[in-house]
């Protein structure tokens, strides 16, 4: 899929038992972008980009768990699009 269509899919892994008596296994990915305007104020974007890094866990259903993730290259994962200035801010101070 990712060589027929490119950066919208990706090789995910769903640990082994997240499902009863299954193997680890790979599955393909979708990536989903939160898309906003230059217009929403940089501490809401900030306070948006802040829960996503500090608290995914929260956001993440427990029986999704192992299948659903948000890690930094996810979250900067927008291919071309530009983040959000008060994102950015947060992202940089969280991983350089």
């Amino acid at each position: 899929m990712r060589a027929r269509f490119g950066y919208l899919y990706d090789r995910v892994l769903i640990p082994a038992d997240v499902y009863p008596a299954t193997p680890a296994l790979h599955t393909i990915g979708i990536a989903n972008l939160l898309v906003t305007t230059a217009a929403l104020p940089d501490p809401t974007a900030a306070a948006l980009t802040e829960l996503l890094l500090t608290r995914a866990d929260r956001l993440i259903p427990a029986e999704a768990a192992g299948t659903q993730f948000l890690d930094e290259r996810a979250l900067i994962g927008t291919d071309g699009l530009s983040l959000h200035p008060g994102a950015a801010r947060v992202y940089r101070r969280h991983h350089g």
